[in-house]
């Protein structure tokens, strides 16, 4: 088991890119942050419920979309560790995966509050 631990746990210039010419000002940032924070308590709930379950098609598809949609908000981190999880259970590694879990929890408190002090950050602009 091997990743590479970020201190920062998003990418500031990815989340200015997607408010374009308004940046971090524009309220397209805080609504994805928001919608974002809302499906990723679920995908990550789900991965762990499923596989705790031994579900691992359902742990499969949660962690595909906790990998894509953590990458498009700059949380490269979270993205890798789901990816990670990804590929393990591709493979049916279900044991091998369950190591992440932490991993993933960790990552997912960590990034959790780094988005409280970008909606902060972003109230600020307002």
């Amino acid at each position: 088991m091997h990743y590479q631990k970020n201190t920062t746990k998003i990418d500031e210039a990815t989340l200015t890119s997607l408010g374009g010419a308004s940046g971090l000002a524009s309220p397209l940032v805080r609504r994805v942050i928001t919608l974002y924070r809302q499906e990723a308590e679920k995908m990550v709930h789900g991965i762990e419920k499923a596989m705790s379950g031994g579900d691992v098609a359902t742990a499969f598809r949660a962690a595909h979309s906790l990998k894509s949609s953590s990458a498009s908000i700059g949380a490269h981190t979270l993205s890798e560790v789901a990816k990670q999880i990804e590929a393990l259970l591709k493979q049916g590694q279900l044991q091998q995966a369950q190591p992440w879990l932490v991993v993933l929890r960790t990552e997912y408190t960590q990034l959790m509050d780094e988005l409280v002090f970008f909606e902060q950050k972003i109230s600020a602009i307002e």
